[in-house]
């Protein structure tokens, strides 16, 4: 059943990212093209995707590879988990106002933000092995969220633009972007520890 769903979620994942990459890209070309590659692979929610697709996938494809055996780690898989988690529900509780999809553009959207949010978790309840994840999980899954921070910031004052509007230091100001991240760490501090409790208190 692991491998199943994994091979699953890793289809639908890598299938969801070209899609949006594909209806916004579509009609795009040459300088245009080139901004959006960078632009994409701006988004948290895409590069989450991305971890989450190469954790289903590398455990299946090359058990024995050292990303096979690093994203197999309860740790990781945790890390990404409290991501995932987050995407989902700050798409759904505060960015689903900003954006109306339709027909191709939608398909991408569900798949993104909660099918593989709902895949991945259920994944975790069932095979990550409980009473694994160390205490210090909780710190360390903040490393990809602190550098996704750091890299938004330098970007957007290079070019002007911000993947998501409680990040724009444009419209909001310095003060107000770093109220929000600050807020949005404590959120993943909070997740990052309710996964790991939960993993050791399920412990056998």
């Amino acid at each position: 059943m692991k491998t199943s769903l994994r091979v699953l979620a890793a289809a639908i994942g890598l299938f969801a990212l070209a899609l949006q990459f594909y209806v916004i890209a579509a009609p795009l070309e040459g300088a245009e093209l080139t901004k959006w590659i960078i632009e994409y692979f701006c988004f948290f929610t895409i590069l989450t995707n991305c971890l989450a697709a190469l954790a289903m996938a590398l455990p299946v494809v090359a058990p024995e590879s050292a990303l096979g055996r690093f994203f197999e780690r309860p740790s990781v898989r945790t890390a990404i988990a409290s991501y995932i988690v987050i995407v989902a529900a700050v798409y759904h509780l505060i960015l689903r106002k900003y954006w109306d999809p339709k027909e191709w553009a939608l398909v991408a959207d569900v798949l993104l933000h909660y099918v593989t949010p709902a895949m991945f978790m259920f994944d975790w309840l069932l095979f990550v092995p409980k009473g694994q994840v160390p205490w210090r999980t909780i710190v360390t899954s903040l490393v990809f969220p602190l550098v996704y921070v750091a890299w938004t910031l330098v970007h957007g004052a290079q070019t002007n633009w911000y993947p998501y509007p409680f990040v724009d230091v444009a419209l909001l100001g310095l003060e107000k972007v770093m109220m929000n991240l600050a807020g949005l760490l404590g959120v993943f501090l909070a997740v990052a520890a309710a996964l790991t409790g939960a993993n050791r208190l399920l412990r056998p």
